[in-house]
C-alpha cells in the first residue's frame, strides 16, 4: 500500500493526540497521588493507560478526517476503508509501543501496578515476646512500645519484587493491547449504516450492529481476563508471561479481520 502525504499527516495527528491523552493521564495521576512519589513510579502508574490513549488518538484523528470529507474522497478514488484508517492506527499505536519499550528498557520505571497484590514482606512475626517486622525494621513490644531493629535486606527486597519475567510481561501486554485497541476501534468507526440512512438511523444502525457489540465484548473480555491473569501472576500461581496472551489473541483476531471487507457494510454515505 503506497504511503501518501495525507497518511503521514494522519499518523502524526494520531500520535500527537494519543501522546496528549497520555500526558493528561500522567498529570491526573501526579495530582492525585499521595505525594513524594518518584517520577518513575508515577510513570508506572500511568503506563497501563497507554493502549487506551492509543485507541483514543487513532479514533479522534480518523473522525476528523471523516468530518472533513477526506476519507470519503479517498474512497471515491478507489482506496479501501482499511487503507485510509491504517495511518491513524499506526500513529496511535506508536504511543503504546514507545511506552512498552520504556517499560522493558528502564528499570527505573515501576511496573508494580500491573501486579496488584498484597506484599508479603511486611508481615509481622512473633519473636521473643514481641512482634517483629524485619522488612521495615520495626519491633512492637507486648505493651505497645514501638522500637527499631536492623532491617533484613532480603525482606526489604521482597517488598518491591516482581514475578519472574514480570517486566517483560507488562511490556508485551501494553504493546499487544496498544496495537489491538486502535485496530478494533477504527473497525467500529468505519462500520457504515445502510445506504440512504439519516443521522438518527445511522446511529441506531451502529449501536445495533452485531459486529460492534462483538467487538465491545471482545475488548471487555480481554481486559477482564488480562487483569485476572496479572493478579494470578502476582500471587505466584502462573507464569507472568501468560498474562499478555489475551491481548495477543485480540490483536491476532483484529489483524485477520482488518483487511477483510466483511467489517464494512455496502457502499453508503460517509
Amino acid at each position: 500500500m503506497p504511503t501518501t502525504p495525507w497518511d503521514l499527516r494522519m499518523a502524526a495527528r494520531a500520535l500527537g493526540l494519543a501522546a496528549l491523552a497520555f500526558a493528561v493521564a500522567w498529570l491526573v495521576t501526579a495530582m492525585t497521588d499521595e505525594g513524594n512519589v518518584a517520577w518513575g513510579v508515577r510513570a508506572g502508574r500511568t503506563l497501563p493507560t497507554a493502549p487506551l490513549c492509543a485507541a483514543l488518538g487513532s479514533a479522534i484523528a480518523l473522525q476528523q478526517g471523516r468530518a472533513r470529507g477526506e476519507v470519503r474522497a479517498l474512497e471515491a478514488l478507489g482506496r479501501a476503508p482499511w487503507q485510509n484508517a491504517f495511518a491513524c492506527v499506526v500513529g496511535g499505536a506508536l504511543t503504546a509501543l514507545m511506552a512498552a519499550l520504556l517499560m522493558a528498557a528502564s528499570v527505573s520505571v515501576d511496573v508494580a501496578g500491573f501486579f496488584p497484590v498484597a506484599q508479603h514482606g511486611a508481615t509481622f512475626h512473633y519473636d521473643a515476646g514481641a512482634f517483629v517486622d524485619r522488612a521495615h525494621g520495626l519491633r512492637v513490644e507486648l505493651d505497645g512500645t514501638l522500637a527499631t531493629v536492623p532491617a533484613d535486606v532480603a525482606a526489604v527486597a521482597s517488598l518491591g519484587a516482581l514475578p519472574r519475567h514480570g517486566r517483560a510481561a507488562a511490556a508485551l501486554a501494553t504493546a499487544f493491547a496498544g496495537a489491538a485497541l486502535p485496530l478494533v476501534l477504527v473497525q467500529i468507526l468505519l462500520t457504515r449504516p445502510l445506504k440512504g440512512a439519516g443521522a438518527r438511523e445511522a446511529r441506531r444502525s451502529l449501536v445495533g450492529s452485531l459486529a460492534v457489540w462483538r467487538a465491545f465484548f471482545a475488548i471487555a473480555g480481554t481486559a477482564v481476563v488480562t487483569i485476572l491473569l496479572f493478579h494470578a501472576a502476582a500471587a505466584g500461581r502462573i507464569s507472568a508471561l501468560i498474562a499478555p496472551l489475551p491481548a495477543a489473541a485480540l490483536l491476532a483476531a483484529a489483524v485477520l479481520r482488518y483487511g477483510s471487507d466483511r467489517w464494512v457494510a455496502p457502499r453508503s454515505q460517509n
